[in-house]
């Protein structure tokens, strides 16, 4: 009889994958891998890139197995995982003497429904559209310009909707320092976004 992995938290599926069950490695892949890839997109503006760096976390769980403590929230341990992937794809990018991963990317804003509905509201006309995009166009520039910490938080927080507790542990960080970021980085948003409406 097959096992249905779909019925098995994440937990279960570790201990399995430990245990050489490669079909637990299937679920948590196929479990995981869109907010991996929404989260790396939201850093890059890369489709691309974001896919390739969603493969390598997985690679680097699978080659990590043994660093896995069940009593750490799986997501917490894979968030920290690509968090640190990211750095390191960064201090490599700045090493070569390149710029930092493409900004300029094309946006494809179709996994960010719920930033998009905030935004607006269903059927819109082409004026509607055409200033929607405007203000995605604003709002992903405003989102570059934060500081790498400010914006792995408003990603983690507003985009993956993680707790600030699940936050600080895939940071490192007090939840209080948690906070204080996103409420910088909201103040920094709003900021940003008013200078760009009085452009």
């Amino acid at each position: 009889m097959k096992d249905d992995w779909s019925s098995k938290d994440d937990a279960a599926l570790m201990a399995a994958l430990r245990n050489g069950e490669l079909g637990a490695f299937g679920a948590l892949v196929a479990r995981h891998q869109r907010s991996l890839i929404n989260f790396f997109y939201h850093l890059s503006w890369d489709r691309p890139l974001s896919e390739d760096c969603a493969q390598e976390v997985f690679l680097r769980l699978y080659s990590h197995l043994g660093t896995y403590e069940p009593q750490a929230k799986f997501t917490t341990f894979l968030f920290r995982v690509a968090r640190n992937l990211w750095i390191d794809r960064m201090r490599s990018e700045q090493a070569r003497g390149g710029k930092p991963v493409s900004l300029e990317a094309p946006a494809g804003f179709g996994e960010e429904r719920s930033l998009r509905d905030r935004l607006s509201g269903p059927s819109p006309t082409p004026v509607e559209i055409l200033a929607r995009q405007e203000t995605q166009d604003a709002l992903k520039n405003a989102i570059d310009r934060l500081p790498e910490e400010q914006r792995t938080v408003l990603i983690l927080s507003e985009i993956q909707g993680m707790k600030y507790q699940d936050i600080g542990a895939i940071l490192d960080i007090p939840v209080g320092t948690v906070k204080s970021r996103m409420h910088t980085a909201m103040e920094r948003l709003r900021e940003l976004l008013t200078d760009s409406e009085l452009q």
